[in-house]
């Protein structure tokens, strides 16, 4: 864990998502507001490239004969 200088920050931000999310410290919230961040930047990526996945043309025929019962 990596200790940073005191920034310069919106308190009343801070307050409002300690609260929000039932955090007992600053440190708790602003853990848990960069994973939500990178969560959701990670699901607008995923939107941005859904739809840009190149299959084989017969991908989907292979993949049904594959798991029908022999």
């Amino acid at each position: 864990m990596r200790t940073l200088n005191t920034q310069p920050f919106d308190s009343d931000l801070l307050e409002q998502a300690k609260q929000l999310g039932g955090h007992q410290t600053e440190q708790e919230t602003l853990n848990e507001a960069l994973k939500e961040y990178i969560r959701w930047r990670k699901r607008i990526e995923e939107i941005q490239n859904f739809g840009t996945i190149d299959f084989e043309p017969d991908f989907l025929a292979e993949m049904d004969r594959r798991s029908q019962p022999r």
